[in-house]
């Protein structure tokens, strides 16, 4: 009888399919590949795991020490700031150990897109590519100076104002504010940088006084209190000013919440307070940088003037609400073609006023610029009158000179002050203009002799209308 073979082993079971990485490895799996590829640009952990003394906020970049490259990580605690570098080869690991321990979400740029991990409140996380925000990796010099840019994640107080939410994403319906905030602020870090204002000697080591007229709810006033004391580090007081008793009690509140900026010591951040008040009434006193977005008609005029009865190195000025000479103006026969229409007339009356503006702070001794600081997509609002007072020594006591179109302010050199001056009379008498507010206020203070002007009710051309 034949024996049966013995039977074959039992095969070992199939091994089973390895499951995905998770949300969080694969962030971290692309943060290593960027890393690799040399196409980071940056990176931000936020929504802190802890309370208390913890680091809220890191946010990491790439820099160039002696060792070689690093991924140079800073730790933002709500009493400091803390900074490490991390060599390359442990830096994905070491960011996936605060990932794992420290932070929630996470948000990778590179130049070839970007990469989001979001947590929602039950706990789940989810990992997105999106389109690069970037296309050139930024410059790794250690010790590089940084463009300043209004950053959500860095500024609490957008949170609290409502116009980003606790993680530091902007509001889909506050993006256009957003956008208008960071186009001032960069223009305040191109214009402050260029007056001279930062310069040790012309500070002298007290602190900067800036005023914000008709602020609103502060968005920019909070914004520019942290350009200068924390981007800039120098020391800078800074006086938001509104009618509206409601928001001056709402932004007060907010500025004692965060009355001191993390990582700053309290006596190396400036004060930063709201007060009630109509652009008219405020004493501005000295002042080195004033602000006026949006204030309606000629109370833009008695801001630009405060700017220059204050000694201000840069006064900047967003017009609103043209109304004062749209009345008076009359167009020149040979321009009836054009400004015979309303619609034109009106544009072109609002262009009259800011151009006489222009002139009259060059009468005073301010390089002066009119330009459009964001797109009209965003606000038809988008001009700005730029002044920065111009290094030509001291200014002169009111009602030097008495002679019809001189200056009495010889803070520019005489004849070509002079020169803006008679500019500006000269455009008033060609449309007809018999008043203009800032010019009646320089020379109520004696800074302008009355230059010549048409008379309310003096006879017109019977050609012009």
């Amino acid at each position: 009888m034949s024996q049966l073979a013995p039977a074959p082993p039992a095969a070992p079971p199939a091994a089973s399919p390895a499951a995905p990485p998770g949300p969080g490895a694969q962030w971290v799996s692309a943060l290593a590949h960027a890393l690799s590829a040399g196409t980071l640009v940056k990176l931000t952990l936020s929504k802190s795991r802890h309370r208390g003394d913890a680091a809220q906020q890191a946010f990491g970049r790439l820099v160039q020490l002696k060792a070689g490259p690093h991924l140079s990580i800073l730790s933002r605690h709500p009493s400091r700031d803390v900074t490490v570098n991390h060599p390359l080869a442990a830096a994905a690991r070491t960011v996936g150990s605060l990932l794992e321990t420290a932070f929630e979400n996470a948000h990778l740029f590179t130049t070839v897109g970007d990469f989001e991990l979001r947590t929602n409140k039950k706990g789940v996380a989810r990992f997105s590519r999106h389109p690069a925000t970037f296309t050139e990796p930024p410059g790794v010099e250690h010790d590089r100076v940084k463009r300043y840019v209004l950053d959500p994640a860095k500024a609490p107080y957008l949170a609290e104002l409502g116009i980003a939410t606790p993680d530091g994403h902007i509001k889909s319906d506050k993006a256009d504010k957003y956008r208008q905030m960071q186009s001032i602020i960069k223009i305040v870090d191109e214009v402050v940088g260029k007056s001279g204002l930062l310069e040790p000697a012309a500070r002298q080591d007290r602190r900067l006084r800036l005023i914000d007229m008709g602020c609103g709810k502060g968005y920019l006033t909070f914004a520019l209190h942290d350009y200068f004391n924390g981007h800039l580090g120098i020391p800078t007081d800074v006086i938001g000013v509104d009618r509206n008793v409601e928001l001056m009690a709402l932004c007060n509140g907010v500025a004692e919440r965060l009355a001191v900026r993390p990582g700053l010591p309290a006596p190396a951040t400036g004060d930063l307070r709201f007060v009630v008040s109509g652009v008219e009434d405020f004493d501005v006193g000295d002042v080195d940088v004033l602000v006026a977005l949006h204030a309606c008609d000629t109370a833009t005029d008695i801001a630009l003037y405060k700017g220059v009865a204050g000694n201000a190195a840069v006064v900047m000025a967003v017009p609103c609400c043209q109304k004062e000479l749209r009345p008076q103006f009359r167009a020149p026969r040979d321009e009836l073609p054009m400004l015979k229409h309303d619609t034109f007339k009106d544009r072109y009356s609002q262009m009259l006023t800011d151009a006489l503006r222009g002139l009259l702070m060059e009468s005073q001794g301010y390089r002066t610029r009119v330009i459009e600081f964001i797109s009209d997509a965003h606000t038809h609002r988008n001009v700005m009158i730029v002044a920065t007072r111009r290094a030509w020594g001291t200014v002169a006591e009111p009602g030097a000179v008495a002679e019809p179109g001189a200056v009495a302010e010889p803070g520019a050199p005489r004849g070509e002050a002079a020169a803006r001056y008679r500019e500006a009379v000269a455009l008033k008498a060609r449309y007809r203009v018999s008043e203009q507010r800032l010019e009646s206020l320089l020379v109520g203070a004696g800074r302008l002799a009355a230059g010549e002007s048409l008379e309310p009710g003096a006879s017109l051309d019977p050609g012009d209308a």
